[in-house]
């Protein structure tokens, strides 16, 4: 990899590049002040412009109320307390209730964005462009402008790894951190693993429905943006996918990358055979024809049948044939029957048009003889479920004796926090199937716990008694003091192990139609302080 100037000069040391107006030497400077020119020594004529990476620039990455509410806690000397924010999800996306259901449905989410959020957290500051536009808005004074300037990330992070299935109400997420520090990190924090946990779990869904077929993501020209089509191809690979048409998510991340021709190649030549045989000669290895553009029995796959032949005759053999509108089942088991009747066995029919885990099912269903998944814009825009609710909510703070717990309170009983500093196991039998997750207080210790009752967190008449059991923490360390100590896997070690989670559960909680609810518990004590507080914010607002 190429290095860059932000290799050598670290922008939250040198915020300042002086241009020399006699020679254009960059000069890196700490301040604003004027130094002589280290290239020709010049001392008068500098233009002077702000220095910052801005593939990181995350410093006003912000909605403007947590510039208010940290400028408040400092004007009020409460900035530097510390807290505990939890992060996670109440409700699963793109669950379904299917037929006369009418019960609780279950559903998860496939944890994505730690290694983007590692690289905000590694280099988060204020830029001097940053406090400049915040000093334009003429609402903080520059006590607070100089205490952003030396603002970094001083905290503790706890996560869930990359790839990891995390069920409803259950933390993903643990910062411990002075409340400046938490607040301003918020917004980042969301957009960045709600929108990848969410493609992510769409895409883990597609692979469910494809049951080991390949499957290429192919929904940049859909996304939402560059960042997201990039973001979007590496959380599919992660959850299985084979390949992505991306090529800056190949070249970034390592995604495998595959492409075929679209219908303007076919359109571009004088008919369909040249430009089928003009492809093949090219890419003899790697050749996947697009047969519909103007009649898919009629001459896509005739055409294709006769390039396949040509192929074969010169010693190679064509990869496939792609099918990208129209009746897919009709037409895959029609094109089958030509191609096998040509000989042609081995031709691998690819299929995309707005493919999704619930239209490959379906087409499955129908008998379609498809082996190649191409899936685009309904993966890319979560477009049954555009949004992954995920909050980060205040749980604890520090007090000058110990660790105090808070609780929000709401009319809807799925919207009260569960209080305090709080570990979270899953449990696992015999065979490493996963039995629930017990959600516990920080000093509760169950290594030597024999039996755990998982109580359902609203209905007293569903619990589960879980004996011989192994239980595995599932927040580790990311940062502690500020400095990262998580070593962050490959893309195919986070590949791996978001497949071996998957196997670990019973394919009643992950399927995609009326999942059944995967049990997660609150420990005793854990649901008393929870009564206790609820009880007790209750009666104080009474006596208002």
């Amino acid at each position: 990899m190429n290095r860059t100037i932000f290799d050598a000069i670290d922008p939250k040391v040198y915020r300042f590049v002086h241009i020399c107006n006699s020679c254009k030497q960059p000069n890196f400077r700490i301040s604003d002040q004027v130094n002589p020119c280290s290239a020709c020594g010049q001392t008068a004529d500098f233009e002077i412009l702000p220095f910052f990476d801005p593939s990181r620039d995350y410093g006003l990455d912000v909605d403007e109320y947590a510039i208010n509410m940290m400028y408040a806690l400092y004007k009020k000397g409460l900035h530097q307390t510390p807290v505990v924010f939890d992060d996670f999800y109440r409700k699963a996306p793109f669950v379904k209730p299917v037929g006369d259901h009418t019960g609780e449905l279950g559903g998860y989410v496939a944890f994505c964005g730690l290694h983007q959020l590692i690289d905000i957290v590694e280099n988060l500051y204020f830029n001097e462009s940053d406090i400049e536009y915040l000093r334009s808005k003429q609402l903080y004074d520059e006590e607070f402008l100089a205490e952003l300037r030396s603002l970094r990330f001083t905290g503790q992070l706890y996560a869930m790894e990359e790839g990891q299935i995390v069920f409803p109400n259950t933390p993903y997420i643990r910062i411990v951190a002075p409340i400046m520090e938490c607040v301003w990190i918020e917004a980042q924090l969301l957009n960045t693993v709600n929108s990848e946990s969410l493609l992510m779990t769409k895409a883990s869904r597609i692979m469910t429905a494809a049951e080991g077929q390949t499957v290429i993501e192919m929904g940049k020209r859909r996304a939402q943006g560059r960042d997201a089509s990039v973001q979007g191809a590496r959380a599919a690979y992660i959850a299985g996918f084979d390949y992505s048409s991306n090529m800056k998510a190949g070249k970034q991340y390592g995604v495998p990358t595959t492409g075929t021709h679209a219908h303007l190649f076919v359109q571009f030549f004088p008919n369909e055979l040249e430009a089928f045989l003009a492809f093949a000669e090219v890419f003899p290895a790697k050749s996947i024809l697009l047969v519909d553009t103007f009649d898919v029995l009629g001459s896509g796959i005739p055409n294709a049948i006769k390039v396949g032949k040509i192929m074969q005759e010169r010693g190679h053999k064509l990869s496939g044939i792609r099918l990208d509108s129209g009746d897919l089942a009709f037409f895959s088991k029609r094109a089958r029957k030509m191609l096998d009747n040509a000989g042609l066995h081995d031709v691998k029919i690819a299929a995309s048009s707005d493919l999704d885990e619930y239209t490959i099912t379906s087409l499955k269903y129908q008998g379609a003889k498809i082996d190649i998944w191409g899936i685009g814009t309904k993966y890319i825009t979560a477009y049954d479920s555009p949004a992954l609710g995920g909050v980060h909510k205040i749980v604890a703070r520090k007090t000058e004796k110990d660790w105090m717990a808070l609780i929000k309170i709401s009319e809807n009983i799925d919207k009260i926090l569960n209080p305090g500093i709080k570990k979270v196991y899953r449990l696992y039998d015999q065979d490493g199937m996963a039995k629930g997750d017990y959600i516990c207080l920080e000093h509760e210790e169950i290594g030597h716990v024999k039996e755990i009752v998982l109580k359902h967190p609203t209905n007293p008449l569903k619990s589960k008694r879980v004996v011989n059991f192994r239980a595995v923490p599932l927040l580790v360390p990311i940062f502690e003091h500020g400095k990262r100590v998580y070593k962050t896997p490959t893309l195919e070690q986070s590949r791996r192990f978001h497949l071996a989670q998957k196997n670990t559960f019973w394919e009643e909680y992950l399927r995609l139609d009326n999942p059944e609810v995967y049990p997660v518990s609150l420990s005793d004590e854990l649901k008393e302080l929870k009564e206790k507080l609820i009880h007790e914010k209750r009666q104080f607002a009474l006596m208002e």
